[in-house]
């Protein structure tokens, strides 16, 4: 799989989180990420700092 761009990156995990209620683990899968990574996006998006 090849790397997204990283705007489109976090796009995506915060559709998946917001939207379709996704967990973390499963927005990882899908998107070939770690999901420490997601969490770190949702962190970010929610003004903590992880």
């Amino acid at each position: 799989m090849t790397m997204l761009p990283r705007q489109v990156l976090v796009e995506c995990v915060l559709t998946l989180w917001l939207q379709e209620n996704r967990d973390t683990h499963s927005i990882a899968s899908e998107l070939g990420i770690d999901e420490d990574e997601v969490c770190k996006i949702i962190e970010q998006s929610e003004g903590r700092r992880p």
